[in-house]
């Protein structure tokens, strides 16, 4: 027996998109219909939770007690409710609850306090109460009334979509608001409830800082602001040679352990989460190192039956170099291989950045990893899961005619590269897209002062800092016009690594010119109009190279000198700094490695919302009830793919859900329907499935769109037909 299309009857959610050229929608929440027309006009477009035709937006008005349909323009007549008079001389405080007064002894609903306003002499809200919500599955009474998850579990007495069917068709995609078990990672619906991109939800929260004289990669939680993992920036255990060079291991009685050899500092977040970083390795052999994020797509290579790598063992936020179960140096298993590539040519490898790739049956997609080597002036391109060499740019021995410093690709796939650390020549301009590339060229003339970091902002110009002073410089590419935006609140000042948000801005991290470089702060500069909008001190830090913006809208500061890392908080609807709500405060600094020197694409970001735009939704799926194994056949779906869109359908199968994101990936299927048992798979059979639909845009103008799925699978003891 085939199982096809679960339909939850669940509402849309509201969404906000950052994505440039995908518009902003939001979904409202349903209303009860008029039964009696002639009287009080439909609540179309509005909130109305009694069905009276009155609620927030509703066109016959407002509603005094949204839970009564009894009420509605004269709450105050029948009781105390939010602005109805009082008299503070004799009147302070209540208690109150605003929903039906059946629910307010049940848990979770409670009742709140009401005051009254001094001022003018009103009943405030009702403050800390706890109003019934839809009935949502996650065990939990949402409504009050003493039942968990009625009406919602699934036919398998679960929150799992499954043992009868696992599907969306005509009803809107379930987020995490609707079903905790089901997650959008980038993703959300629009008004007609079908997914789409929405980079307000993606799910990547670390960022990876280069310890630049220790030879480390720190890794931290942007969210606690932890430090989760620490690294050696090479292996010499698995070792992808390009060079015919000896790749020599290092003296471990040198400062750093050796690793202090390889001066690592660029780093770049691929489309997995997985970290690349550039070693520039003055005086020895230049190389790029890969780091794996998830522990659970690491190799156990010693066959200890466990993963041995980095974590936080004694819980203090930080990791100890000199603790051998919090550190593994170059034989921690979540290292995946080091790359050699580059002459040994002084200070190299210094411009690092991921291409969007291509997508191919059966191959996971990474992007690719192009490494600017400095003295040399050329940059090579490596595959990102294999660690390949794909191509040389430009070719044999020929040079780019610049001394790239950094590197940034924009939507086309064009690859961008400063000269030198406050040099003032052309960019370099590189086609990623096609191999062999096309020759590189120089473009933009002579731009005005220095340069330091780099970054492409979501209209596809390209930023450079001004390193030794105040300035920030733009070029426009489809018009060949530099444009300089000056900071006035900082005369004196220089500007080093810069980073996008997603909400057009740019952000730059800027440090005194005097000896040492004191101070730190971080500037706002608005994309569009290249002026300054805000700037904030991160307190008793020094000498900031990097500027980098997380996937939750905290901008960060690498303060070099003072070895840590600064947040400052931004509030995720009007977008300003406010307090933090764990820390309560605006500004956070916490400790990383020795010397930290970062200031590429250190969370990401740049390639998730400006070079390859993606989201995934995850849902696991339990196919038969009880133990029992289902045989996993078919995953069909509907989609519409402008062109530069893509839409990837990946799986895991497992007997243990809580262990069903670690198992094996299958994937990706390109074309509906996807037969799970021939390659890319076959699939096992198995209690659950985790399917992962993976939606792409190549181009940032448009976004797939996925209006239904279906997963098909039988049971033993089914009947065929």
């Amino acid at each position: 027996m085939l199982r096809p299309s679960f339909r939850p009857q669940l509402r849309p959610f509201g969404l906000a998109l950052a994505i440039v050229g995908i518009v902003a929608l939001t979904a409202l929440p349903a209303c009860s219909c008029n039964t009696n027309p002639g009287a009080v006009p439909d609540c179309i477009g509005g909130t109305d939770l009694d069905g009276d035709q009155y609620g927030d937006n509703c066109p016959a008005g407002a509603d005094c007690n949204d839970f009564d349909p009894g009420l509605h323009d004269d709450c105050c007549a029948a009781g105390i409710y939010q602005g109805c008079p009082c008299d503070s001389t004799v009147d302070s405080q209540i208690p109150c609850f605003d929903g039906p007064p059946d629910k307010s002894g049940t848990l979770p609903c409670q009742r709140g306090v009401r005051s009254c306003n001094p001022a003018v002499n009103l009943w405030d809200a009702c403050v800390g109460q706890v109003l019934p919500q839809d009935e949502v599955c996650n065990g939990a009474d949402d409504n009050c009334d003493g039942s968990a998850d009625e009406g919602v579990m699934s036919t398998c007495g679960n929150c799992l979509p499954g043992c009868d069917d696992a599907g969306v068709d005509v009803d809107p995609f379930p987020c995490m608001a609707q079903n905790p078990a089901i997650e959008c990672d980038g993703v959300g619906v629009d008004p007609n409830g079908d997914l789409i991109l929405d980079s307000s939800t993606i799910e990547n929260h670390y960022l990876w800082i280069a310890n630049d004289h220790a030879g480390t990669i720190t890794k931290i939680d942007t969210r606690t602001g932890a430090e989760v993992g620490r690294y050696a920036s090479v292996t010499h255990a698995r070792v992808v040679n390009h060079t015919g060079q000896n790749f020599p291991a290092y003296d471990a009685g040198t400062a750093g352990g050796g690793y202090a050899s390889n001066r690592p500092s660029r780093t770049a977040v691929d489309f997995y989460g997985d970290v690349w970083v550039a070693n520039r390795a003055p005086s020895v052999q230049p190389s790029i190192t890969k780091i794996l994020n998830s522990p659970t797509d690491c190799v156990d290579y010693n066959t200890s039956g466990t993963i041995e790598t980095s974590r936080d063992v004694n819980g203090d936020r930080v990791i100890n170099p000199a603790d051998p179960a919090e550190f593994f140096g170059e034989a921690d298993e979540c290292i995946k291989f080091t790359v050699v590539v580059g002459n040994i040519n002084g200070w190299q490898a210094r411009a690092l950045a991921i291409d969007a790739g291509m997508q191919v049956m059966g191959q996971r997609n990474p992007g690719n990893v192009w490494v600017g080597m400095f003295t040399e002036q050329a940059f090579y391109q490596i595959n990102g899961e294999t660690g390949a060499l794909m191509q040389r740019v430009p070719a044999g021995t020929a040079t780019l005619g610049i001394s790239p410093y950094g590197a940034a690709i924009d939507g086309n796939g064009i690859l961008w590269a400063p000269n030198g650390a406050g040099g003032t020549g052309p960019l370099a301009r590189i086609d990623t897209s096609t191999n062999p590339s096309p020759a590189p060229t120089l473009a933009g003339g002579v731009h005005p002062n220095g340069s330091y970091g780099i970054a492409v902002d979501l209209m596809d110009r390209v930023w450079l800092a001004g390193w030794s002073n105040n300035t920030m410089h733009r070029y426009t590419p489809s018009t060949g016009v530099w444009t300089t935006a000056t900071i006035p609140s900082s005369p004196g000042w220089g500007v080093r690594g810069i980073g996008i948000d997603t909400r057009g801005n740019i952000w730059g991290a800027l440090h005194g010119t005097g000896a040492g470089f004191p101070g730190s702060r971080l500037v706002r500069i608005d994309a569009n109009s290249a002026t300054e909008t805000g700037i904030w001190d991160m307190p008793g830090q020094t000498t900031p190279t990097g500027a980098g913006v997380d996937f939750d809208g905290d901008v960060w500061a690498i303060n070099q000198t003072t070895s840590s890392a600064s947040r400052l908080h931004i509030d995720a609807v009007s977008g300003q700094p406010v307090a933090h709500p764990t820390t309560g405060n605006i500004v956070d600094t916490f400790p990383v490695g020795l010397n930290p020197y970062t200031y590429s694409d250190f969370t990401g970001l740049g390639l998730r919302t400006v070079t390859r735009p993606s989201g995934e939704y995850l849902v696991p799926i339990q196919g038969c009830t009880g133990n029992e194994q289902a045989t996993w056949t078919e995953v069909a779906w509907t989609s519409t793919e402008p062109p530069g869109t893509e839409v990837e359908i990946y799986v895991r199968a497992g007997d243990d859900l809580a262990t069903l994101n670690q198992a094996p990936l299958f994937g990706p299927w390109l074309v509906s329907p996807a037969n799970l048992q021939v390659p890319p798979g076959p699939v096992p059979a198995s209690r659950y499935l985790l399917l992962i639909i993976r939606m792409i845009s190549q181009d940032r103008e448009s976004t797939p769109i996925v209006h239904s799925y279906n997963v098909e699978w039988s049971c033993p003891g089914d009947v065929p037909g």
